[in-house]
C-alpha cells in the first residue's frame, strides 16, 4: 500500500450507501473490491475504503470512505479504475446516498490493511 497523506482540513470523511439489483449482486462486487483496493494501494489521498453489505440484505451495501482533501477525492473519481467501476456497474445500481459525515471523535484514525 501506498505512503497516505494526512486528512486536511478539506478533508472528506462520507458513508456511500448503495442499493444493488440482487440481479447484478455477485458482478458487482467484484468491481467493488477491485476499486476499492486499487484505490487504497495506489491513491496517497485515500484513506479509507471500508465496503460491508447488511447481513439480512446483502443488495444493501455501506462504505465507509475517507479522502486526505477535497483535490485527493476529485483525483479519485477522475482515475481510470474508478471511471472503470463507475461505467461497468451504472445499470447495477438501484440507488446511491452519499452521505458526508463528521467523526464524533477527531482523534480516532482508520487505517485499512490489504493481507495478500
Amino acid at each position: 500500500m501506498c505512503e497516505k497523506l494526512p486528512m486536511q482540513n478539506d478533508g472528506i470523511v462520507r458513508l456511500a450507501k448503495i442499493q444493488v439489483n440482487p440481479d447484478y449482486l455477485e458482478e458487482y462486487m467484484k468491481y467493488a473490491v477491485e476499486v476499492g483496493t486499487i484505490s487504497l494501494e495506489t491513491e496517497p489521498g485515500v484513506l479509507t475504503m471500508y465496503a460491508v453489505s447488511d447481513k439480512e440484505n446483502p443488495c444493501n451495501i455501506t462504505i465507509l470512505e475517507t479522502y486526505a482533501s477535497q483535490e485527493a477525492y476529485k483525483s479519485h473519481i477522475s482515475s481510470c479504475h474508478f471511471q472503470k467501476y463507475k461505467q461497468r456497474t451504472l445499470h447495477m445500481v438501484d440507488s446511491l446516498l452519499l452521505d458526508d459525515v463528521t467523526p464524533l471523535n477527531s482523534n480516532n484514525k482508520l487505517k485499512n490493511y490489504i493481507q495478500r
